[in-house]
């Protein structure tokens, strides 16, 4: 009796033991989960264009994963403005993401901006880690705050068909050359050869413009009057158009997109490949090294060309909002970005020479040429910096086609552009 008795009482202290680690081990109990957060929805906007499969593959189930309690609403610009969502929309804006050049139209003109430096000081945010013009250009346009912080960069390189540098018995480019030994290159690249047409450079010229290795201002950030009627603009301008006037050369053919899809172009820039930008299906067996150096401006690359995420005045979820941002911007999302492409803001330069890992057509080769060290210093940034780009880019052509002299086409592009600026200004009135 009384040892019977003792066993039911250990096979009670058994059951009961094992119903208690089954408890601890499942997670459940009846006091609620101490991480466990409200709900709660994060309205954003994306002002660069890139459309909700981009979104998802690139931040979305990423955000989710990170933060399972905030459904992420995002508005595009293909179905609705801005300027109309800030409007109409009884959600006020969280977050804004878009490449820097977005800024001054998606933000400030619509009065958006809202300084985070507060909140970068209170949990102790590293800017130390970003790369410098990263946060130089965050200060400019917010008069010394910050804004926003950096999901990423745009690389930058010059990448070569080396089929058409075999095929003509010419060396390959390397890094360190200057774009006066580019050109000697390109000289030698351009001819016919069995009824082809081969070019032997094409540059970006409209993308080259606003990120310079001379930091160059495009537009003054007091005057708002184009700045580029300068000696040192004509020295970039002769050497954008010099590579235009090489003997044979068709602009028209000679592009960045005839290198990627027709493999008639021998070596092309690229100045914004953020997204794990390589030469196109035309071009079977490539390189890269970096973009050509001034003489007198050796090892400096082009200025960055950054996208953020900027935090709107309108949110009623600042904290919230800043944990994703960033998170964003964290070493671990970081990684995970530069891993499929998308470049890095970190100046972490283990983080450069393992960018694109992910990605088959980045095997074997070595990338971190695409982060320049340094970049060159940031120009000033103004919402017009669009309208006096484009004004100058098409000088190029007028230089080049229709034989008009450098200083004459400079001076005439200033003279639109200002015309130009001066019309956007009175529409906003």
């Amino acid at each position: 009796m009384f040892a019977t008795g003792r066993k039911k009482y250990a096979w009670m202290m058994v059951s009961v033991s094992v119903m208690l680690l089954a408890a601890s081990c499942s997670g459940k109990t009846n006091e609620p989960a101490a991480t466990e957060k409200k709900p709660i929805d994060m309205h954003m906007f994306s002002a660069s264009g890139g459309g909700a499969e981009w979104f998802e593959n690139t931040y979305g189930k990423f955000l989710r994963e990170k933060f399972p309690h905030i459904t992420f609403k995002v508005s595009y610009p293909t179905d609705i403005s801005i300027a109309d969502y800030v409007a109409t929309s009884k959600d006020p804006l969280d977050i804004v993401f878009g490449a820097y050049t977005t800024f001054h139209t998606s933000i400030l003109n619509m009065n958006l901006q809202n300084d985070i430096s507060d909140l970068i000081k209170r949990d102790k945010y590293d800017l130390n880690k970003l790369e410098p013009t990263v946060v130089e250009l965050q200060r400019q346009l917010a008069g010394g705050g910050i804004y926003g912080l950096p999901a990423f960069i745009g690389t930058s390189g010059l990448y070569y068909n080396k089929d058409l540098f075999d095929k003509f018995a010419v060396p390959y480019p390397k890094d360190g050359m200057t774009w006066d030994e580019v050109y000697d290159l390109a000289v030698k690249l351009t001819r016919q050869d069995g009824g082809t047409q081969y070019y032997g450079f094409a540059n970006d010229n409209y993308s080259y413009i606003q990120v310079n290795q001379l930091s160059l201002d495009l537009v003054d950030p007091k005057t708002h009057k184009a700045s580029f009627n300068t000696d040192e603009w004509k020295r970039v301008v002769q050497m954008m158009t010099k590579f235009m006037s090489i003997p044979g050369v068709d602009i028209a053919q000679a592009t960045v997109a005839g290198f990627n899809t027709k493999g008639t172009v021998a070596m092309a820039t690229n100045y914004t490949g953020c997204c794990g930008f390589t030469p196109g299906e035309a071009v079977k067996n490539w390189g890269v090294v970096r973009i050509p150096d001034f003489p007198d401006k050796r090892n400096v690359g082009p200025q960055v060309f950054p996208n953020y995420w900027f935090m709107s005045s309108t949110s009623k979820q600042r904290d919230a909002a800043f944990e994703v941002i960033k998170y964003v911007a964290s070493e671990e999302f970081q990684i995970s970005l530069n891993s499929r492409g998308l470049a890095t803001a970190l100046k972490d330069t283990k983080l450069h020479e393992k960018y694109g890992q992910d990605l088959p057509k980045y095997q074997g080769r070595n990338m971190s040429v695409l982060f320049p060290k340094p970049h060159a210093k940031m120009s000033n940034i103004t919402e017009y910096q669009i309208v006096a780009a484009q004004k100058l880019n098409a000088a190029l052509t007028q230089i080049v086609k229709d034989g008009k002299d450098v200083n004459t086409a400079i001076r005439e592009a200033a003279e639109a552009a200002d015309k130009d600026i001066q019309a956007a200004k009175a529409s906003k009135k």
